[in-house]
């Protein structure tokens, strides 16, 4: 591939293509000396061009074989392709005879494909990559079953290339469009037979019946399930997020034993795995249900729950079971009410960070209201030391401690300093509270709130006393 192909290819993180370079350098830096920076050390060239921007290293790229490697280490450490696919795909000029006249043709990931090419044409740049990130929004595709492909060509042939990869995302978003896969990739279905008596019938066929149906459960409910997954190897892998998939993953958890960090999104079903298998798991993101047959017996310290509301009692009961205590509880995918708050601190009592997106009304009165009556909600966790209510958002606290004028954002900070100080006295363990303005109150904030307070209520006190009685004080 030719060197315009392959800084074209990067355009998905770097702005600049090589094609633009050539014209757009300066004449003073087509004049430089050929033996610049020869001297320096690969270690101080890579000091140097970690302060520099993309667009820069784009460019010092073209300077000499020695800058481009070095400033190649730092192009494709992190590969982020956030890819909103249209609809269909307008043809190639030339290519209508080829599609029979078609002008338009499935949707594809265009720029998803030319970062793959440039990985596969020039192997070396495999061994810079440490993180790997593909987001394909898929709303409006048409017909996906050319995105099934790729997305599999993806993990059987690109992904296992990058050997020192240490964090991987695969958000193909074809969980939704399996059933559309369904209509156009299986033949029409032969006459049912009439079935025989469950007395009558072969055991083999009873055995196959039974095998057909877990494979067509699948990860996203009802269906056949096509997998977008091939088994690989990443050995230095510790994080892994899988969206859109549609199937378990449990034989690629099965071959990362070193992995620290998970993230299902979408894949609401339990687990089956051995207790040798991700014991070093430190943190999850997902289903209660998926989380309640991953935690137990493993040392997952942070949590995050994807609809927390379909947690059951014998779900929250496994959760807690874990080797390590959990420590760090984020619910800030769904909006919480007090009632469900409540209702999950009876068994994540014991966590010291949480992190929630509440359910407040369109109205600041009563999402003042309900902030309020969160003091005896949180008096429930014993052990908080951070909350953390940043997720919460809406007309219902826009003006809380944070737009307005100034007689308001003194009102909403006059409003935040009571409700501290309130939840730090039902919750002596509190240390750190975030508000869904933003504004964070710290320890040592508080105690000079509490001290202002006791202050303010005894010189209250002091001037309701009568004349005489001040007096004799």
């Amino acid at each position: 591939m030719p060197p315009s192909s392959f800084y074209g290819s990067r355009r998905v993180v770097m702005p600049v293509g090589h094609r633009h370079l050539e014209s757009s350098l300066p004449t003073s830096v087509s004049t430089l000396p050929s033996h610049l920076g020869n001297d320096l050390p690969n270690e101080l060239l890579h000091a140097i061009f970690d302060h520099l921007s993309q667009d820069a290293l784009t460019r010092i790229a073209l300077v000499s074989r020695r800058w481009r490697a070095n400033a190649e280490r730092l192009l494709y450490f992190a590969i982020v392709i956030d890819e909103v696919l249209p609809s269909r795909t307008s043809s190639l000029p030339g290519a209508a005879h080829f599609l029979g006249g078609m002008q338009t043709m499935p949707s594809i990931p265009a720029i998803t494909l030319r970062c793959c090419e440039t990985l596969s044409s020039h192997p070396r740049l495999t061994e810079y990559v440490r993180r790997f990130h593909v987001r394909w929004q898929t709303d409006a595709v048409e017909n996906p079953a050319l995105l099934l492909l790729i997305a599999q060509n993806i993990s059987k042939t690109l992904v296992p290339t990058l050997v020192h990869l240490n964090s991987l995302e695969l958000a193909f978003g074809l969980v939704e469009r399996i059933p559309a896969l369904d209509r156009l990739l299986v033949p029409p279905a032969p006459p049912p037979i009439p079935p025989l008596p469950a007395s009558q019938a072969p055991a083999t066929t009873i055995a196959a019946a039974a095998a057909a149906a877990e494979i067509g459960g699948g990860g996203g409910g009802g269906g056949r399930s096509f997998p977008l997954l091939c088994p690989f190897h990443l050995p230095s892998l510790r994080t892994l997020a899988l969206h859109g998939i549609g199937e378990s993953p449990e034989f690629i958890l099965r071959n990362h034993p070193s992995l620290l960090n998970l993230k299902l999104g979408d894949y609401h079903k339990p687990l089956r795995l051995q207790p040798s298998d991700v014991p070093l798991l430190r943190s999850f993101r997902g289903y209660p249900i998926t989380a309640a047959s991953l935690l137990p017996g493993r040392p997952v310290q942070a949590l995050s729950l994807v609809r927390c509301e379909l947690a059951t009692e014998q779900d929250l009961a496994s959760i807690t079971s874990g080797s390590s205590p959990l420590r760090s509880l984020d619910l800030s995918a769904v909006s919480v009410t007090p009632v469900l708050l409540r209702y999950l601190s009876r068994h994540l009592s014991h966590v010291e960070w949480l992190k929630v997106r509440l359910a407040l009304r369109h109205t600041l009165h009563n999402a003042l209201r309900l902030l309020t009556a969160l003091t005896t909600v949180f008096a429930a966790f014993y052990n908080l030391r951070g909350l953390d209510l940043s997720p919460t958002g809406g007309p219902a606290i826009a003006g809380v401690g944070g737009c307005g004028d100034e007689d308001m954002r003194r009102k909403n900070a006059a409003e935040e300093e009571r409700l501290c100080v309130a939840w730090m006295g039902a919750c002596p363990s509190l240390r750190r509270v975030i508000f869904p303005s933003r504004t964070a109150w710290s320890l040592s904030t508080a105690v000079q709130l509490l001290f202002d307070t006791a202050i303010q209520s005894v010189l209250d006190l002091y001037c309701s006393l009568p004349r005489a009685a001040t007096s004799l004080l």
